[in-house]
């Protein structure tokens, strides 16, 4: 197994165990954010293409928005940056079939959902604002970015 696919895998595996078992959401959100400012290059695209899709299941889960409009978005922005499309990216960066890819997404975001409660507990525990701006902060840096994928 090719390094940085085992390293997508324990990442998300370790996102699963977080979601299970947790860690205390002020602390979680606070490190999110030191984590998302020092992010670059590759691991910044990784973590923009991670947090749309989880941003876009949300939505579908709990708003009842169907359209993937963060997901959209950075398609845009590869396709204008890269000429590639999301499912490119994950294909190409991640190594690893882009449903499959999704479907762990999801079904992890679906976890912490369960274990915060539902759709209400998470809303008044400010995820959908966490998406927001984390979400943000990504596409800008990303829009700015050097990096290019080889």
């Amino acid at each position: 197994m090719r390094p940085f696919r085992l390293h997508v895998q324990l990442t998300t595996l370790l996102l699963l165990l977080f979601s299970l078992f947790g860690a205390p959401n002020a602390v979680a959100a606070e490190q999110s954010t030191v984590e998302l400012s020092e992010l670059s290059d590759q691991a910044l695209h990784i973590k923009l293409v991670e947090t749309a899709l989880r941003y876009d299941f949300y939505n579908k889960r709990c708003r009842g928005i169907s359209v993937s409009q963060e997901v959209n978005e950075v398609n845009r922005l590869f396709l204008k940056k890269y000429g590639l499309t999301v499912n490119n990216f994950i294909k190409q960066q991640i190594r690893t079939d882009p449903r499959d890819y999704q479907e762990q997404l999801k079904q992890a975001l679906y976890a912490e959902l369960a274990k915060m409660g539902g759709c209400d507990a998470s809303k008044e525990q400010g995820m959908i604002a966490r998406f927001q701006d984390d979400f943000r902060l990504l596409l800008r840096r990303a829009e700015n970015s050097n990096w290019f994928p080889e």
